[in-house]
């Protein structure tokens, strides 16, 4: 797999404030190769990639080759022809592996960052690894033709985000944090306005920041719990023989269209983009902020 690098000597640039990886030459290494900052906006002395504590800056020309911490979003493309599709799949599903590398990327910068390290990074270091585990099964499943259980998979990969946005949601993360890392239980915790952060509850304040997360925890619901979706995926009615019903047993895809597989992991790659984009968040306040304890 490997990854497209823009550069800025040709002219092409990030958003300013936009989360980007950077490196002096292409590489496929970012945890050794890269630093992760955004684009810094100075009329007055040149824009700058803001990469470090305190504000640390380093000139543009230092690391010429950039990519985006998060995906560009995706569609299906509107098509009923099987190679193209079959070829999408394939450059969706690299594009998710993508983010095993990001994770990693972002957790040594985390750890890196500020003076230190806090309860918050260990709780975010969990989530980082079960998305990754999360992801490299999807992708295994889909592959294997599989795609009831890989689907299954969604709803936990979302449910990493909502745990994660609980951390940002109560009045003491850190000692949230660490709460949950001794055994308790998020639901029964409560967050700055006193609301119990239930499933129900956290999908719904997740949803006020990405609207398409009420869509998803709902359909997903029915394949984390038995529903008419095994069903369908197992019975059809017969196109030979009229007012017959075929019923499929077996362990490999029926019948699943690649429009379905590229839905799904197109949602993996928007879940996976929305963890990452809090995570860079909170690097950005410890490196803008080395003395606190929120």
């Amino acid at each position: 797999m490997s990854i497209i690098w823009n550069n800025i000597t040709e002219g092409v640039f990030p958003e300013v404030d936009e989360p980007v990886l950077l490196a002096k030459e292409p590489t496929d290494n970012l945890v050794i190769n890269c630093k992760l900052g955004c684009m810094i906006e100075d009329k007055s002395q040149g824009n700058s990639w803001f990469v470090g504590n305190e504000c640390h800056l380093i000139t543009l020309t230092s690391r010429q080759y950039w990519v985006y911490l998060l995906e560009k979003s995706l569609e299906v493309p509107n098509t009923e022809d099987i190679t193209i599709l079959k070829d999408v799949l394939q450059e969706y599903l690299e594009k998710l592996q993508l983010f095993d590398k990001k994770f990693q990327m972002v957790a040594a910068s985390m750890i890196k960052s500020g003076r230190g390290l806090y309860p918050l990074d260990y709780y975010i270091s969990g989530i980082l690894n079960r998305s990754s585990s999360l992801i490299f099964g999807f992708e295994t499943l889909i592959k294997s033709s599989n795609f009831i259980s890989a689907a299954h998979l969604v709803r936990p990969h979302l449910d990493n985000y909502l745990r994660l946005l609980a951390a940002w949601l109560v009045e003491q993360p850190h000692e949230f944090a660490q709460a949950v890392w001794g055994g308790a239980t998020i639901r029964n915790f409560r967050d700055r306005s006193r609301n119990k952060m239930t499933d129900a509850y956290l999908k719904e304040k997740a949803s006020e920041e990405f609207p398409w997360i009420e869509n998803v925890y709902n359909e997903t619901s029915g394949f984390v719990h038995f529903s008419n979706k095994h069903i369908l995926n197992t019975t059809t009615l017969s196109s030979e023989k009229e007012n017959t019903m075929i019923t499929f047993i077996g362990k490999t895809d029926n019948k699943v269209s690649y429009q379905s597989k590229l839905e799904a992991v197109i949602v993996m790659i928007e879940i996976s983009n929305a963890i990452l984009k809090r995570i860079y968040g909170w690097i950005e306040t410890k490196r803008t902020t080395v003395n606190f304890y929120l």
